[in-house]
């Protein structure tokens, strides 16, 4: 296959690249048109690289001069690139070749294709570099092969500068809609309470939901999910579970959408009504199966998250990544880099991940020992890493008062109540939300009802 490109001319079009220099030299205003478009390895031939170059550089250097043929061949010359470039002739045949000045970013359109053709062609040269490279690691390279591939499909749309006033107009517009109800400002967490603080989750932000072990994290996280994905308005996510199988957490699932004691559905001590329940949960569930999908490989490495993330976005267009934990990721670096180094290039690799895809990722982590034993957890007890803190733009941490130590400096054991059945009478407690950083909005704390035999969060109903 390899072979087939041998002794074939790369995408390119000289003329295109013709009328493009020579239309700024006529109309120096349409450089402005495309300065921002193009830059100087867009070019196929050398010497247009050299001539576009100067032409940038003349501008940035000598703004109030205007670019034409005697101070660009000057300037070049300065340079010692003038006869690299064909000399001043070649220069001044440039105004020959323009059908039109004003279709200059027309041609610039062309010269840019042509160039991403060329970028795609040595992508595929790199892929079989590496695949014949035996110090290569497989994983590794997919990775870069796939972030490369991914920065050259959002290199297609340039972004350019606009003025407030079409901003205004555009958020003007997207208040109206949230204000008539068609549109949200972000993925809504299914809790009235929390989106009323954060105002949904936002694409591209990195978001942590910290507790201390068996607070509640993985099930507050697990029931954002649901909500997600299962809510009035589904969308896609995927959800990485690297300390619970997959079946343990559709075991949560079902459990938490069929409101059935999940030690019930473990020691498969049910009852009819359960029985009804859960499959009356599960039809449900079915039927939107495609909205939540669950990779539960234990301790799996970064690259495999990316690389998967980048999949499942490229074929289910999630709308949202979950993990389940920060702290079991593996980076596969060095054995003697200390742990709280290998945190922060994690956290710093998830939130690029998150800007690439557009998407919100929540991951989970634990606070450290002293975070919410005596006192209510803090940024500051986030385990492993300030990096954390610093990469996150929203943290969210849990506090469960009823295991603070007690005065015999034991903790206060939540206890169910007992009950004449065979499943235990359900009992709920409050749990404080903590938004203790947001980058956009602002902190605070309010509860949320934990109901342990359903692993479910539920508002705490006001009158």
């Amino acid at each position: 296959m390899a072979g087939s490109t041998i002794g074939r001319v790369p995408p390119q079009n000289i003329d295109a690249e013709v009328a493009l220099l020579g239309a700024v030299l006529l109309r120096n205003r349409a450089l402005d048109d495309v300065q921002e478009i193009l830059t100087k390895e867009d070019f196929y031939q050398r010497g247009h690289q050299l001539i576009w170059d100067a032409i940038v550089g003349l501008r940035n250097d000598k703004p109030n001069v205007a670019i034409d043929l005697v101070s660009l061949t000057q300037y070049l010359a300065e340079k010692g690139t003038l006869a690299e470039c064909g000399g001043a002739s070649y220069i001044a045949g440039l105004t020959d070749s323009v059908p039109s000045s004003t279709n200059a970013s027309y041609y610039a359109e062309i010269i840019r294709n042509c160039a991403l053709k060329r970028r795609l062609l040595d992508l595929s040269v790199t892929v079989g570099d590496k695949a014949f490279d035996e110090t290569q690691d497989v994983q590794q390279s997919i990775d870069e092969i796939e972030q490369k591939i991914s920065a050259l499909g959002n290199s297609i749309g340039t972004n350019n500068y606009t003025d407030v006033g079409a901003l205004l107009l555009k958020v003007v517009d997207e208040v109206h809609d949230r204000q008539a109800g068609k549109k949200s400002s972000g993925i809504s967490s299914g809790f009235r309470i929390l989106d009323k603080y954060i105002g949904g989750f936002k694409p591209s932000d990195m978001v942590i939901i910290a507790a201390r072990p068996s607070v509640g994290k993985t099930a507050l996280g697990l029931n954002i999910a649901i909500n997600m994905a299962f809510g009035p308005n589904p969308v896609p996510v995927g959800f990485f579970s690297l300390e619970m199988s997959g079946a343990s957490l559709v075991e949560r699932i079902l459990s938490n959408k069929g409101q059935i004691n999940n030690m019930v559905l473990r020691n498969g001590k049910i009852d009819s009504v359960s029985e009804q329940k859960m499959m009356d949960a599960a039809g449900v569930l079915y039927e939107n199966a495609k909205n939540l999908l669950i990779q539960d490989t234990p301790n799996i490495s970064l690259m495999e998250i990316r690389s998967q993330s980048r999949r499942m976005k490229r074929e289910n267009d999630i709308q949202a990544i979950f993990i389940d934990y920060i702290g079991l990721i593996d980076l596969k670096g060095p054995a003697n880099m200390p742990r709280h180094e290998q945190v922060s290039i994690i956290s710093r690799s998830l939130k690029s991940l998150a800007r690439e895809l557009n998407v919100p990722i929540i991951c989970l982590a634990q606070v450290n020992r002293e975070g919410g034993k005596d006192r209510p957890p803090m940024l500051a007890d986030l385990r492993d890493s300030g990096s954390i803190e610093q990469d996150a733009d929203l943290v969210i941490l849990l506090d469960d008062p009823s295991k603070r130590l007690n005065e015999d400096g034991k903790i206060a054991q939540y206890e169910e109540e007992e009950s004449d059945g065979d499943e235990p009478t359900v009992k709920t407690k409050p749990l404080k939300i903590i938004i203790a950083k947001q980058r956009n909005g602002s902190t605070g704390a309010f509860n949320l009802n934990f109901v342990a035999d359903y692993m479910a969060f539920r508002e705490i109903e006001r009158f």
